[in-house]
């Protein structure tokens, strides 16, 4: 499909033979039912099942009804066996899979046979499948766990249903690969130091103090001490963008995970997070605002106790919430940072937070460090005006950087990345710098 495309190997017949030869069987019946009404396959029903798939996914979703339609009719089943596997491999015409129903278990492996990931996929999800570039080095397998039925888009129904749009979602795809081959990393990292990490939140008690922009930036700089040993997870309700930010896609959430099952739990949460190239994990609290309800502070707390064992550090974007969530992860951070935009409006927001913080709940004043965010070129107050009403020093300024956050975030990627001079690259490298040493993490 040129230069951009998505491909992978055929699936091979020869690893589940009467699965694929029954599949063939039922899509002919269907067709030769179709002079007296709509097949089975093609039956609004099914094409409407099919478009709420696709409405779903991170690659499809921004498409129009028509477009979705197209792709929707041009979708067949294959149904899989419990304990049959499908391999791919490097072959082939090009194809997307769907899980439709069921349940499976998709694994990537090298050349040798050892496996690099798991994902268990639940009905809707993607499987994600090696890019030309890759494909002779990767193999990816979908073993059966239950009897499970499986839509396949191959060549032809990519370039008829989606048109001008294809290059679009090759390139989507290519990124959703990229992000598979770093997650493999990771947790190969991981996997080699276990430590239980200490945990770290950004909070400001108003919106658009830049906290975010912050967040991910200083997550960032912490990798490149602690490469594929830090994760930020994404709490700022209710919406989050820390992967927008970072020009990654988001396939899962904390409120995703929270229907696996207490068996499932681990590896879908650990499936869920997306890996960024500077070394650094994300993990979204929601996909959805409608999530946001789901984001208890049991689940939070359930979240907590099994990523600390994976990580270095946990970096937390709070935003301005001070829910449920919030307040479970403020009662187990080791460093609470508190952005505070220069502006009058914000004083006494953050004056009363603090006061929660240190009055209500017990957070030393030697686990806060307060940042100050001067988001526009003549702020109203200065620095010592500030640190005089809020009782408080600044451990970090960060000055104002005109555009460059959003330019960077235009262009693809953080501004610690596309413009480590800026203010913010320099403000987000001195943050991480101050909570290294506050976590004793700086020897």
């Amino acid at each position: 499909m040129g230069g951009g495309c998505y491909s992978i190997g055929v699936l091979n017949a020869r690893e589940v033979p009467e699965t694929l030869l029954r599949a063939r069987e039922d899509e002919s019946h269907q067709v030769a039912a179709g002079d007296s009404g709509p097949t089975g396959e093609q039956a609004p029903s099914a094409l409407q099942m099919r478009m709420r798939i696709l409405e779903m996914s991170a690659v499809f979703s921004e498409l129009n009804d028509g477009i979705l339609r197209a792709v929707a009719r041009r979708m067949r089943p294959v149904s899989l066996t419990a304990r049959d596997t499908l391999r791919l491999g490097g072959q082939g015409g090009d194809v997307v899979i769907f899980l439709a129903s069921g349940q499976v278990e998709e694994s990537v492996t090298d050349p040798k046979g050892k496996v690099l990931l798991t994902r268990r996929r639940a009905p809707g999800d993607l499987v994600i499948l090696p890019v030309p570039r890759t494909a002779d080095r990767y193999v990816t397998s979908i073993y059966g766990l239950t009897d499970s039925v499986l839509l396949t888009l191959d060549r032809d129904g990519l370039l008829e249903g989606l048109g001008p749009h294809l290059e679009k979602v090759a390139v989507t795809l290519d990124k959703l690969w990229d992000q598979e081959l770093t997650a493999a990393a990771a947790i190969e990292a991981q996997t080699a130091s276990k430590t239980g990490a200490p945990v770290v939140a950004f909070f400001s008690a108003k919106g658009g103090a830049g906290t975010t922009t912050l967040a991910i930036n200083t997550a960032a700089a912490l990798a490149r001490k602690f490469p594929r040993q830090v994760l930020l997870i994404d709490l700022a309700a209710p919406f989050g963008h820390a992967a927008l930010f970072a020009d990654l896609i988001a396939t899962g959430s904390v409120a995703s995970a929270s229907k696996a099952s207490q068996a499932d739990f681990e590896g879908v949460l650990r499936g869920n997070i997306v890996n960024h190239r500077t070394g650094m994990g994300v993990l979204p609290g929601t996909l959805r605002p409608e999530e946001v309800d789901t984001l208890t502070g049991d689940l939070t707390g359930r979240v907590l106790d099994v990523v600390v064992a994976w990580q270095k550090v946990i970096v937390v974007d709070l935003g301005t919430s001070l829910a449920e969530a919030g307040l479970a992860v403020i009662e187990r951070a080791e460093c609470l940072v508190v952005v505070v935009p220069p502006e009058i409006a914000a004083m006494t927001d953050a004056r009363r937070a603090l006061a929660i913080f240190r009055d209500i709940m017990n957070v030393p004043d030697n686990r806060m460090e307060l940042v100050l965010n001067q988001r526009t070129p003549h702020p109203p107050l200065d620095r010592a005006a500030i640190e005089s009403i809020l009782g408080r020093k600044m451990s970090v300024v960060v000055g104002f950087d005109d555009s460059r956050p959003e330019d960077s975030t235009l262009a693809g990627g953080l501004v610690l990345q596309h413009d480590p001079s800026s203010m913010v690259s320099r403000g987000s490298t001195e943050i991480a710098r101050v909570i290294l040493a506050s976590l004793h993490l700086d020897g």
